[in-house]
Parts: C-alpha cells; structure tokens; sequence
C-alpha cells in the first residue's frame, strides 16, 4: 500500500530526484481550514512561493501531478476519482504556478523512493594507464628512493628562501644543498635517537654524545640553518592563505607524491593530526584522539598508507570549490579531481561519517567513481531502516538495508554497536562470517558480516597507517615557530612514502627503522663536514658520583704529558677509570668530597 506523503516530502522528493517530472502539485485543505482567516493563510492564490508555506500546509497531504499521465488508464487505480480541470475545482490552497493543460491527467500517489534490495554493480577499473614495468627495475636504495620526492627542485626551493630570509635579518646563512641534507639527516635521526635537550647530541660527556652527529655538523651552525628555514619569500604570501608559508613545498610535494602513487584501485580519505601545543588560528583540538592539540590535515592514501595528496585544514572558506557539499565532502571532491587528473581512471573512495553523505556518493557517481563510507543518521535522505534501538535488541550480525533509485545503498548493522554503512560500490552480498567474542557465552562466535561493511573495514585505515609510521619515528627535534611543526611533517610525511614505494617494489624490503637509519647515516656520511682541526669544545664534564666513590680509581702512566685536574701542573699520570690527568700525590684530595 503506498503512503501518502506530505506537501514537505513531495518538496524534498523533488529536489532530490530529478527522475520525477511534474506538472502540478495539488494539495488537500489542511487541518486548521476552518479557521478564521488570518495573515498566515492569506496570500496570493495563483502566485505563491513553495519557499514561503506556513507550516500547516507543509504538513497537510497532498499529490502529484506528472507529466504524461493520461486519464485513460485511471481505472487500474481504485482510489482515482475524475474530476473536471475547472478554475473551480482547484482547491484555494493550491501553489500550482500556472494552470494544467485542460486534458486530464492522473493524480498519482507518491511511494517512498526507498526499497528493500541488494545493490548489484560492477567494480570500477582503477587506473587506465598502469606506471611502466621499468620503474624499479634498477634495483634503487634508500636514498635514492627518498630523492624521487625531494629532489634537486625541493632543495632548491628550501635552499633559496631559507638564504632569502636570513639576508633579510642581516645574517649571511650561505646554505648549500648539500649541508641542507646533513641538516635534515640529523632531523630524521632525532626520531629514534631522542634525547631531551637537542644541545645534548654535541656534548662530550659519554652518556650522550653522538659521534656521527658531532663530526657532521657543529652544533651553532645547526641552530642557524633550524632559526632561518623557510620555503617561501615573505613579501610576497598571499594574505587569504593561512599556511601560505608552506604553501610552495605543499604543492610541490602532493605533484611528486601523485605521480608515483601505486597502482590501486581503492583509496581511504581521512583527517591527520600533526602536533603543535603553540598559538595559532588553525590549531585545533579533537577529544578521544592519539593527538588532540595540533594542526589537521585532509589525506588520500592507498589502504597499505602511501599518502598520495595532502592539504592543511583552515577552517571554512566560502571560496573552496564544491563548498555546496560541505566542508567533508568538498575535500573528498578536490582529491578524487587530482586523482583522476594525475592518473585518468575510475576508483573507489572509502571514508568515514564526517564527510559520507548521499549527496556526495551522487556527486561521485557522475564522475564514474564509487564510494563506501560510514554515515550519520541525518545523512540518509530519510531511508526507512530498523531503528538503532530495535536492532540492539535483536541478534547479533543483524541488519537492514534499503537501495534508491540511483544506485546507492545504506545498510544498518549490528555489531558491538549499531553501525550505519552507505555505498556506491558494494551490496549486501556475498555475506561473511566474522569471529566475535560473546560476553553472554563467554566464547567467540560467528557473527554475519554484510560485504559493504567488510570492503569499508579493508580499505579504510589507509591515512591511520601512515600516521602510525610517522608517529612511532617522529622527529624530536622542535622548533618554537608554528610553521616548524608542519614543515617538519613534510619531510616525514615523504620518508613515509618512500618507505611504502620500497616496500612495494623491492624484493627484500626492510622495516621502516632500518629504512630511516640508511638514509641518516648516508646524509651524515657523505655530505658532513668534520669540525676544523684545532677547534675544540668545552672540557669533557665528569660524572661526580663514581668520582667519589673510591672504587678502582687507579693511577697508570700516559704517553703525554698533560695538565694535573687537581693542582692543574703537567703531569705524565692519569686516572684510568675518571680519564682524567693526575698526580699520584693528588689522588687523595681529588677523589675526596
């Protein structure tokens, strides 16, 4: 049996689908009709705005009138009744915006656009041209891997503008590409060498010190490359672009990070969260996240965690293109546009119920794409399913599901908790089964898993990955400008990348630590520069706990003759366990509190 539908739904019906052609719409006196006039019901009768209905008769029932509809098969339809297409017979509350043709026509029914049917659909094709078989055919190292996304373009560009502003500041940087990779070398060994103070990595006392850090780079001339960094030229950054500092290495990096993304079909989109604990208007905190304070970040990556696009959230700005679907969902538009312009093809989008909406799965859907993402109750156009609350009181792996008109489907599923699932790309079918733990049976059990739900928990973690690589190795090191945090993320974010593309097309791919570690000791190695001969530190400072605790502090002889600790003459001795110079008639006072 139909239901009958009122002149609120028929509105929204009619935006939503543009398969309905009508005509007119004709609705039936409202509940108050009887009323006294009032300025709520006054207006003009064959003028009116649908925009401008008191709410008595956006609740009130009303039908349709499609085009085509001819009055000659009205009698399937026992509820029809002709009538005659007078001026007189058009009810006064009517906002047809011109009269019908005198012939008659059908008033037809409107039904719910929702149906009880699994979704049938082909998978898309991915790519259309597949990346040469030649790629990594030459068998490539770390380094070499890296240098694919920061090559001598991105070098440059930091080069530049980091030598740029510390002219500006009165101070002769002369930074070179090559000591630039020693600084970043020392950047990315900070990530799993952490100590607290970055000052400690030159220090001499043995507990710290760092010999490869040491012999590359003196210490001051790491603290005036890290003060000076930049990649863009102040005077001219563009005033509506909160992150216009970074803007340039940004946009160089998603263009190396698109073109040698791997050959995959399925793509998760999520938000990341980079660190910051500073001031700044594009900070933002989220409770229950890994990272609650620090700037957000929009990333597409593939479902192993190769970030391929990446762009710094700041905040809503009427301007962004597609900005009509929402701030989730334009996002996920601006990717799949870069996606399908770097490599031409046909993917699947899967995402979660910030940016899923029905809208935005049409959206895709015109553009040869699909999606799957979770979704937000408010979010499904209404579709008739099981209420959260039935469902929980039934069995596990129960669900509903419901299919319109223009190939999307939304499936209710419950689990752990009541999840909600809409797609464009996958149904109900073949369903699966699941091994879940019963707190009532005190045992796992197989619980029926729709095969939407299983594609979305397949190719979703894809951004998490990535952020769990990056934040086991993040750097330590930190700097107290806000721009420092993302910078730094850039460089992670691409030693990520080049970890996944190793790991994809080598043979014997190593983990992600020793990945790093090569490409810190080649850095520190090949383009350090050892101190000048005769440029010495501070004196070594001594532990004062085993000086003073009078165990085997023994008295040897040395080859030179150096300055006393104690009495500070030469002396030709040496304490063997303080490594210190020292008189034998100065052992006692010395090693005495």
């Amino acid at each position: 049996m139909p239901r009958t539908l009122s002149l609120h739904e028929i509105t929204d019906l009619l935006e939503t689908d543009d398969s309905i052609e009508a005509s007119a719409i004709v609705i039936q006196p409202p509940e108050n009709a009887t009323a006294p006039v009032s300025d709520e019901d006054s207006g003009d009768e064959e003028g009116g705005t649908i925009n401008n209905l008191p709410g008595s008769l956006l609740c009130t029932t009303a039908y349709l009138i499609e085009d085509g509809s001819d009055a000659e098969s009205d009698s399937d339809d026992p509820s029809y009744t002709p009538k005659d297409d007078s001026p007189d017979e058009v009810p006064s509350t009517s906002t047809v915006q011109q009269r019908p043709p005198s012939r008659r026509r059908k008033m037809t029914k409107i039904v719910c656009k929702w149906k009880k049917a699994d979704l049938t659909v082909q998978p898309v094709a991915g790519r259309v041209t597949a990346p040469p078989n030649d790629f990594f055919t030459k068998m490539r190292t770390p380094t070499e891997i890296l240098e694919l996304f920061l090559d001598d373009e991105i070098i440059e560009l930091v080069v530049k503008y980091s030598n740029l502003y510390a002219l500006s500041k009165g101070v002769h940087l002369g930074l070179t590409s090559s000591e630039f990779k020693c600084f970043l070398g020392i950047i990315f060994l900070s990530g799993y060498v952490s100590v607290p103070r970055r000052r400690m990595f030159w220090e001499q006392r043995t507990d710290v010190h760092n010999i490869l850090v040491s012999a590359a780079m003196r210490r001051d001339r790491f603290e005036t490359i890290f003060s000076n960094l930049h990649v863009a030229d102040n005077a001219n950054l563009d005033p509506g672009d909160k992150f216009s500092k970074l803007r340039p290495l940004i946009s160089k990096l998603n263009e190396r990070c698109m073109k040698f993304v791997p050959n995959e079909t399925y793509f998760s989109f999520d938000e990341f969260m980079v660190p910051y604990f500073g001031r700044h208007g594009c900070k933002y905190f989220i409770r229950g996240k890994p990272i609650r304070f620090g700037y957000k970040f929009w990333c597409g990556a593939t479902c192993l965690g190769y970030i391929c696009w990446f762009q710094p959230y700041q905040g809503k700005n009427p301007n962004t293109k597609h900005e009509e679907y929402g701030v989730g969902a334009s996002v996920v538009l601006q990717f799949s546009e870069a996606l399908t312009e770097a490599h031409p093809g046909q993917y699947h989008f899967v995402f979660n119920n910030f940016f899923t909406s029905i809208a935005l799965l049409d959206k895709l859907s015109s553009m040869g794409h699909q999606a799957t993402g979770t979704v937000r109750k408010d979010r499904i156009d209404k579709a008739p399913l099981e209420s959260d609350v039935a469902l929980m009181k039934k069995e596990r792996g129960t669900f509903d599901y419901r299919i319109d008109g223009k190939g999307n489907i939304v499936c209710r599923w419950n689990d752990n908790s009541v999840v909600t699932v809409a797609s464009s790309g996958a149904g109900i079918h073949p369903l699966y089964l699941v091994s879940r733990y019963s707190q009532k049976l005190k045992k796992k059990i197989q619980v029926q898993q729709p095969n939407m739900i299983k594609v979305y928990n397949q190719f979703m973690g894809g951004v998490d990955r990535a952020d769990e690589n990056i934040d086991k190795y993040r750097a330590s090191i930190r700097g107290k400008k806000w721009y420092s945090s993302p910078l730094l993320f850039c460089f992670e974010l691409v030693l990520q990348n080049a970890w996944q593309l190793h790991r994809t097309y080598d043979e014997k791919p190593v983990d992600f630590l020793e990945f790093r570690r090569r490409v810190v000791c080649h850095y520190l190695e090949t383009h350090g520069h050892p101190p000048e001969p005769g440029q010495k530190g501070r004196p070594q400072k001594r532990n004062t706990d085993s000086r003073y605790d009078g165990i085997n502090h023994v008295i040897v002889k040395q080859g030179k003759q150096t300055r006393c600790a104690e009495c500070h003459k030469n002396t030709t001795f040496r304490c063997e366990k303080c490594d210190v110079a020292l008189h034998v008639k100065c052992s006692v006072d010395y090693h005495t509190e």
